[in-house]
């Protein structure tokens, strides 16, 4: 007997889902969109692009969304079209059943700000993809500068600037990075007086560690100021030059 109960039980699982789902379809056919929300998800950290700004941009790109049928609307459509905008790194497009039409968006991280000559200036985000500057929000990241142009390769500088990123210890050290006339880096540090001559990101990874090494068993607290250059373009070497 108790087999038979499942078994009914799952019969009426079985009908019931079907039923329901058409009950939902025959909603949704009927519900006519009568307002538009918009969500930044991460809106805390970043302000590039405000929601009152997303349902404005709505209401402009789709003229007379309010008040049609939400079966009539494009999601997929509107997702694609906020996702080229320079500040928007994802966006979902969907309605309720009460007609309300939610747009919720997810903003570029970006990485690096770079000056460019000519007080041109601009953002790289996570992905290296370029970001327009905004009036509204600054956002602290590591700045780079000098002569850009120099570069042989410009990924080098995104190379760089990941790498610095992508640790904690070079995240919280490395402030900004200098491209010098030669085409080479040279960073400042947060702590101590001196400059990093870096040179190209060639073994980069072993530069790192090197320099890690003398900040962390190489110099004692009281020798941080003691140097105006740390130089790591001479293959395994690291030369410091004293204050004169």
């Amino acid at each position: 007997m108790r087999r038979l109960y499942q078994i009914l039980g799952l019969g009426i699982l079985g009908l019931y889902f079907p039923v329901m789902m058409a009950f939902v379809s025959v909603d949704r056919a009927g519900v006519v969109c009568r307002e538009v929300r918009s969500e930044i998800s991460d809106s805390v950290t970043n302000r590039f692009i405000t929601a009152d700004e997303i349902r404005a941009l709505t209401l402009e790109r789709y003229p007379g969304i309010l008040g049609r049928l939400t079966d009539e609307i494009n999601t997929e459509d509107m997702e694609m079209f906020f996702e080229k905008h320079p500040a928007i790194d994802n966006c979902e497009v969907y309605y309720t059943l009460g007609g309300v039409l939610r747009v919720e968006v997810e903003q570029k991280v970006p990485m690096l700000r770079v000056f460019n000559g000519s007080n041109k200036s601009y953002y790289l985000d996570r992905e290296g993809l370029k970001m327009p500057i905004s009036l509204k929000h600054t956002a602290h990241v590591l700045v780079a500068n000098g002569h850009i142009d120099k570069l042989k390769n410009g990924d080098d500088l995104f190379d760089l600037a990941q790498y610095i990123n992508s640790d904690l210890f070079w995240r919280s050290q490395i402030e900004q990075i200098y491209v010098d006339s030669k085409g080479e880096f040279v960073l400042a540090p947060r702590v101590g007086d001196h400059l990093i001559e870096f040179g190209t990101i060639d073994n980069m990874a072993v530069k790192f560690r090197n320099l890690k090494a003398l900040y962390q068993n190489g110099w004692d607290a009281r020798e941080w100021n003691l140097y105006r250059k740390v130089s790591l373009k001479y293959n395994g070497q690291i030369v410091c030059s004293k204050v004169e």
